[in-house]
């Protein structure tokens, strides 16, 4: 009898000191997986920066890669407007631009875009395009530019007018390229879910598209060929209008916000990134980011 007394006294003493040895270690333990879960969702997280910032890179590309016609020589007349959130322009006078955003007003020039001989004013074309009757083209070989518009337009063929007058019977006989051209104002401003957004309004009629759910700054800078040697020579840092034969591409800012993000840490990183135009934006890593990109155009 004594002995097993003892031995149960014996097994008692052990549950005590590993229960014990449970209730020291189990909060280093829980800490522990707290922590790796959490450097596995911040390493998520990080990747998810990387897939938005290539995403958004090329919707930029898509939305600004056709802001200079296919031509030989660009004509004087043709300009990009930067300017600043706080001034919107009269047809944006609807919406609530970010004062702290740039806006652009540029033409999306060859959305549909293929080359044609001119040998008769209107001509046929077979293209199976987005434009329709109304809609202005452009007609440009190496030795001029003619305006035209759209007469009607079909799955199958387009018919299209170039400008009349005494000019326009030298296009007869060229070969050439023709193309559409939809002017077009690009900004931020809030979105459908209730954060800013990036949006396209039409230059002179119909109605505004989201774009970019989540993007919450832009700023623009073009890239200018200032002695026309087809090398950029300047970043120019003002606003105004910039002259098409000259704009060799534009230089993007933007802050964007992911929409799912995976880490779970309470307290954001208050990060500082500085503009070109020497303003600081103010962002909350790792659920907030920033990025730039060049758009090359000519």
């Amino acid at each position: 009898m004594m002995i097993r007394r003892q031995a149960k006294g014996s097994l008692l003493v052990e549950l005590l000191v590993v229960c014990a040895l449970i209730a020291l270690f189990l909060p280093f333990v829980v800490s522990a997986l707290a922590r790796m879960q959490e450097r596995h969702l911040l390493g998520q997280t990080y990747q998810d920066h990387q897939a938005i910032k290539a995403a958004i890179d090329a919707h930029f590309r898509a939305q600004w890669g056709r802001l200079v016609p296919a031509s030989c020589r660009i004509e004087d007349s043709l300009f990009l407007t930067i300017e600043s959130g706080d001034s919107p322009p009269p047809r944006l006078a609807s919406r609530v631009l970010d004062d702290r955003s740039d806006w652009i007003r540029g033409t999306d020039y060859g959305l549909c875009r293929g080359t044609v001989s001119v040998q008769e004013n209107p001509l046929e074309t077979s293209f199976s395009c987005h434009w329709k009757a109304g809609d202005s083209v452009r007609f440009s070989s190496c030795d001029t530019t003619f305006q035209g518009q759209i007469i009607s337009a079909s799955t199958q063929k387009s018919t299209v007018q170039l400008a009349t007058g005494s000019e326009v019977e030298k296009a007869i006989g060229q070969s050439g390229i023709i193309e559409s051209q939809d002017g077009f104002y690009w900004y931020v401003s809030e979105g459908k879910e209730g954060r800013n957004a990036f949006w396209r309004t039409p230059e002179e009629s119909g109605n505004a598209l989201e774009l970019w759910d989540g993007i919450e700054r832009l700023s623009f800078f073009p890239l200018l060929d200032t002695n026309q040697d087809g090398k950029v020579e300047a970043l120019d840092t003002r606003y105004g209008r910039f002259a098409l034969n000259a704009l060799r591409g534009v230089w993007v800012e933007y802050q964007y916000q992911l929409n799912d993000c995976k880490s779970q840490r309470h307290t954001q990183f208050q990060r500082e990134y500085l503009s070109m135009r020497g303003d600081v934006w103010r962002y909350a890593s790792p659920c907030q980011g920033v990025g730039n990109h060049i758009i090359v155009l000519k």
